[in-house]
């Protein structure tokens, strides 16, 4: 359900005005994009193989070496593609502020939902694999860059007068990220059951709450 609910928004997303060739290349490519995904949750990185991927996009074998002739190659495009689906997803949920929530506790939620979906299942495994994998390394590096830049980007557009201090807020965000990355790390492998996992999100608003007012 999930992979077929991803192809048929990448289905919607296409441009208009394309050829049917092209249109058809292009969801060929998004399938098998998604279905290597699919493949990381699934099985894992390293028992992620080409036979595996086309089997699950439903394309031959001739059809996945063309638009990706090596692993690494629908790797980088799925990292790429997890990269601008997380960016979205947050982008949007940051927008949606309750009435009357305090806008540091919503984006904190904001990210906590963020991290315990199926996308950061995949991305922490391939963080895993990275830690053997230099050329695995290299390209999540880069996305996961772009990722926080432009999502921190988006909560300054929101808060302008946080950028009077712009250093402290980086290091309030680093704080409040990583505390909640590792967080949703331990919960993925069961070491932190859920009532302890939200004691630890609630302490954490409640420290960035008090940081970002003291900055200001």
């Amino acid at each position: 359900m999930w992979l077929w609910n991803e192809f048929v928004m990448a289905k919607k997303n296409r441009k208009p005005g394309s050829s049917w060739q092209q249109t058809k290349s292009s969801l060929t490519r998004d399938r098998i994009i998604i279905a290597t995904l699919e493949c990381i949750i699934e099985f894992g990185y390293v028992q992620t193989t080409m036979v595996r991927i086309a089997g699950l996009a439903g394309v031959s074998q001739g059809s996945m070496q063309y638009h990706f002739p090596a692993k690494i190659d629908a790797i980088k495009a799925a990292i790429n593609y997890l990269h601008i689906k997380r960016l979205s997803e947050h982008q949007k949920g940051l927008a949606e502020i309750p009435e009357g929530l305090n806008a540091v506790a919503h984006a904190t939620e904001v990210y906590w939902k963020h991290l315990n979906d199926g996308h950061f299942v995949a991305y922490q495994d391939l963080v895993m694999a990275a830690r053997t994998d230099p050329e695995l390394a290299s390209v999540l590096r880069s996305s996961y860059r772009r990722f926080v830049k432009a999502w921190r980007s988006e909560i300054l557009s929101q808060v302008p007068e946080w950028k009077k201090s712009r250093e402290q807020f980086e290091l309030i965000c680093d704080i409040g990220q990583y505390q909640l990355e590792g967080l949703a790390f331990g919960t993925l492998g069961r070491q932190i059951d859920a009532d302890r996992a939200r004691d630890v999100v609630e302490s954490t608003k409640a420290l960035l709450i008090d940081m970002l007012d003291k900055m200001k």
